[in-house]
């Protein structure tokens, strides 16, 4: 009889649950894997919505709930959280004794995750790996989860030759692209009147925001947090439109984020906290662009063929599929870039007929077929060999 694996997932917050979604709903519905999460950070603060009950919601077995956010907005925050999250997830695989560790891209649960998948001889396979970002503490952070993993899953092809270039072998890699697009491909379409009465708001012409603080100037988050908006605020204004706005992620300058949103008056700027993923897939499907500086406008906007201004400095650095316009936080420069996105039918155009290097919508099953068909007790998935 085949033995069933056993995955221990590990998320932290709401972006990079969505990520992770689509593949631990896989092995949670076969029967031969046994899957439990291990949730922390945001997912269990109020300020950020609770969204552990979303994890409960989708079916999942949790195995630990380990409180590693703390109530500062201090450089602090993020490395005390990441002693937190090493202590208790060392816990929780001492009693659980999984077969695999699973964890997403570049924030504290990655760093965490593979610091205690080698202590402790856990094969621990990373999704996301490879994959640059400028200016941002998640850069580093990113590559040496990468060294410290043992199977790789890459979100595009030259982030699998990255891994390649810093000495990891090519057995241990799979471009898969990002599951979010597999969230986007199987989510049913909802009318927009659906979306509207759930936010609020009629909705026709309108853009969505998603800003997060940049570690490395999150000092300056309020300020530039206002002269985004008041230019978001100027173009809906000129142009009869409405701004749906996404709350920060729990990083340090995102209570100076949601300030500024709570300071700033204007009948066209909507702010909401966290949505199902059933609305914010289907609010990101009728909108005309999306404004602020989220992974998703790198990652996912392409398969929605959905122009992005991106403001600032975060994702610069990282593969553009030609949707993404880069801009300073100069007022008439982000309204100019917004008025290109959402006004310019020939970018427009352009946009709706890209490729996306990010993959087509499947990564949940090639990473199920990769893990099905390797032995995680082979001690060769822990020893790596190879050096640059």
């Amino acid at each position: 009889m085949k033995k069933i694996k056993r995955i221990l997932a590990v998320t932290g917050i709401r972006s990079e649950y969505d990520i992770l979604y689509p593949v631990i709903k896989r092995f949670n519905d076969s029967e031969e894997y046994e899957l439990k999460v291990v949730v922390s950070g945001a997912h269990l603060s109020d300020w950020h919505g609770s969204t552990v009950d979303r994890v409960e919601h989708d079916g999942f077995v949790i195995a630990d709930r380990i409180d590693t956010l703390f109530t500062t907005n201090r450089s602090t925050q993020r490395s005390k959280a990441v002693a937190q999250l090493i202590s208790g997830l060392t816990q929780t695989v001492e009693r659980e004794k999984p077969d695999m560790l699973l964890v997403v891209g570049d924030r504290e649960e990655s760093i965490a995750t593979t610091i205690v998948g080698n202590y402790m001889d856990v094969v621990v396979a990373h999704i996301g790996g490879g994959d640059p970002v400028w200016g941002n503490a998640d850069d580093p952070i990113r590559m040496a989860a990468s060294k410290l993993a043992h199977i790789h899953f890459t979100t595009a092809q030259p982030y699998a030759k990255n891994l390649v270039s810093i000495g990891e072998d090519d057995w241990r890699i799979s471009f898969c692209g990002t599951p979010g697009l597999d969230n986007i491909a199987n989510e049913p379409i909802l009318d927009i009147s659906e979306v509207s009465s759930f936010v609020g708001s009629e909705l026709a012409d309108y853009i969505v925001v998603l800003k997060h603080p940049l570690s490395s100037e999150h000092e300056s988050a309020y300020e530039q947090m206002k002269a985004t908006l008041k230019a978001i605020d100027r173009v809906c204004k000129d142009r009869d439109m409405k701004a749906i706005c996404i709350t920060p992620n729990s990083d340090p300058g995102s209570y100076e984020i949601i300030q500024a949103y709570n300071e700033f008056e204007s009948d066209r700027i909507l702010l909401q906290q966290t949505l199902p993923r059933s609305i914010f897939i289907n609010l990101l499907r009728n909108a005309k662009a999306l404004v602020g500086n989220s992974s998703m406008g790198i990652l996912e906007a392409p398969m929605y063929r959905l122009p992005v201004v991106n403001v600032g400095h975060r994702q610069r650095g990282r593969l553009n599929a030609g949707n993404v316009k880069f801009v300073s936080y100069v007022e008439d420069e982000i309204v100019a870039a917004i008025e290109e996105a959402v006004f310019d039918s020939g970018y427009r155009d352009y946009v709706a007929n890209i490729d996306n290097p990010y993959g087509s919508g499947n990564a949940a099953e090639i990473i199920e077929e990769f893990i099905q068909a390797i032995d995680l007790s082979d001690s060769k998935w822990l020893v790596k060999e190879k050096l640059v």
